[in-house]
């Protein structure tokens, strides 16, 4: 369970490099240096933009990213995966919601090939293909979902939701 946390550093690294040489982009992304508890940009380092793009994937910062990215969460404690698993753009679909993963679980199960369950803070979302089509995952890794089951709750920490979470995070927009 390595793949997504070296996504997301790598993806740091590459918005370090950016803030260097651009340091307009800053201000593009909406971010300020008293936020970041900057006092100039000759100050920023690599944890800054860890927990920039941490929570631009819907983590509260770099540490809640790094356990829940690396399988670290136990499946039994109340996973919160912030909003991970709900991309921009995602607001206009009608999707079912359960605050209980086995009602969620049940809704699944009646039609295991058109829903998706995923998991949003400490709820449960169930979506259609339209909503995961908003995940830009390559066509050749579909079979993945298949592996677990189209649940990325009860698929969390296994090698297929690693490099599903892996994709998502290359897929996403990126705000540099």
């Amino acid at each position: 369970m390595e793949l997504a946390v070296n996504e997301v550093k790598t993806q740091a690294k590459k918005l370090l490099k950016a803030l260097r040489q651009d340091s307009e982009l800053l201000l593009t992304m909406k971010l300020s240096f008293k936020k970041l508890s900057l006092s100039s940009l000759d100050d920023l380092r690599l944890k800054h933009c860890l927990t920039i793009v941490s929570q631009q994937l819907g983590f509260d910062n770099w540490h809640h990213a790094q356990n829940t990215l690396s399988g670290n969460l136990k499946a039994g404690t109340a996973l919160s995966m912030g909003t991970f698993l709900y991309p921009k753009g995602c607001g206009a679909f009608i999707n079912e919601w359960f605050a209980d993963y086995q009602q969620a679980k049940s809704t699944l199960v009646n039609e295991p090939q058109k829903k998706w369950l995923l998991p949003y803070k400490n709820q449960f979302i169930v979506v259609e293909k339209e909503f995961i089509s908003l995940f830009n995952v390559d066509n050749k890794l579909i079979t993945l979902w298949e592996e677990i089951d189209h649940d990325m709750a009860e698929g969390y920490n296994s090698s297929a939701w690693d490099r599903l979470a892996c994709e998502i995070i290359k897929n996403r927009s990126k705000g540099y």
